[in-house]
């Protein structure tokens, strides 16, 4: 699978080099080639398969065979490895509850996903990757208990001051390993743009 990016078709990569490297050069966000429908088959039986299995049916083919099958059901299982109930909201409306996870936020399946697949493109390798990231709160405890401990992956987390609960700013602090936090004096959108302008510099 090649992913190309979405601010020039012409640049694409495989799945591996758009884990590793998040933004294409351009700062435009990776998107696959092509998606293919799932069989009828697959939404028929659906009821019979366990989450891991819905899943590993599901990314299979972002992945291709970067990844061996095995591996992949190992990340799958890893991610998954805590209950998201499908709650019913009215006849025929259910929400899936994504934020009974380690951090209590939606993002866990997300970064937990995409920090396991970059520790296995970095178990035999040397260069380190940075993570950096901007939150509110929820999206940098969520990457830094994902990335806890990964191989070669340093996690620069910035928070705004003030603005994050407690908790949220502990799961943020409190880690250490390969996780830095930077309390930043100012607003989230401070967070964010100290993040796009790095970037966005190339020395």
């Amino acid at each position: 699978m090649n992913y190309f990016s979405l601010n020039n078709k012409n640049h694409k990569v495989s799945f591996k080099q758009a884990v590793i490297n998040g933004l294409a050069p351009d700062k435009g966000l990776y998107f696959p080639d092509n998606i293919t429908s799932l069989p009828t088959t697959f939404f028929e039986n659906i009821e019979n398969s366990s989450n891991e299995e819905i899943a590993f049916e599901a990314i299979k083919q972002f992945v291709g065979d970067e990844i061996p099958e095995i591996i992949l059901k190992q990340i799958i299982a890893e991610t998954l490895c805590f209950d998201f109930p499908c709650v019913k909201v009215e006849d025929n409306v259910y929400s899936l509850e994504l934020f009974h996870g380690p951090t209590m936020a939606f993002k866990d399946v997300g970064a937990r996903f995409m920090s396991r697949c970059m520790g296995y493109f970095n178990q035999n390798s040397e260069e380190k990757n940075t993570v950096l990231v901007a939150t509110s709160g929820d999206t940098g405890g969520a990457v830094a208990s994902g990335f806890l401990g990964v191989k070669n992956v340093e996690v620069i987390i910035l928070y705004p001051s003030g603005k994050v609960s407690d908790i949220q700013e502990r799961q943020l602090t409190t880690l250490g390993k390969n996780i830095k936090a930077l309390e930043v004096n100012g607003v989230f959108d401070d967070c964010q743009d100290m993040v796009k302008n790095a970037f966005l510099d190339k020395t």
